[in-house]
């Protein structure tokens, strides 16, 4: 028991060498894990996945606009999260991962100009696909 408990330690001490090199710092959750915090009517966050892909001679302009979407939404007062995901497979396909308070907070951020600047781009042809998974959330951090 020893050993494996030696073993372990030696692998949670990480040399700086595998330290971030960003100054990226997360953003505190607006989720309070509280009786009293407005949820979905299922008691749980409201949360869509999104799987989209872009066409390659459109990729500048959806890079452009996801950041601004993403930014505005995570300034949303019911937004817990906003995260955008790149496929490693294919570098075309996005996932975008969006949870909030409830459903009242998904509808005022489809009223939001970010949300317009996707809208629009799909509408335009911008997309190849894309498809939205409407969950509840089940054990977030």
């Amino acid at each position: 028991m020893r050993v494996l408990a030696g073993f372990v330690a030696s692998r949670l001490c990480l040399s700086s060498a595998f330290a971030p090199t960003s100054s990226f710092v997360p953003r505190a959750s607006t989720y309070a894990r509280s009786s009293s915090t407005a949820l979905s009517g299922s008691g749980k966050p409201f949360c869509i996945v999104v799987e989209a892909e872009i066409k390659q001679d459109r990729m500048d302009e959806f890079l452009d606009l996801i950041e601004k979407d993403a930014v505005g939404s995570r300034g949303e007062p019911g937004c817990i999260r906003f995260d955008v995901l790149r496929s490693q497979d294919n570098p075309n396909k996005f996932f975008f991962y969006e949870a909030y308070t409830d459903a009242d907070a998904v509808a005022f951020h489809k009223d939001q100009p970010h949300f317009a600047l996707w809208t629009n781009f799909k509408e335009s042809g911008g997309v190849v696909s894309s498809v939205s998974h409407k969950t509840d959330g089940w054990f977030m951090s």
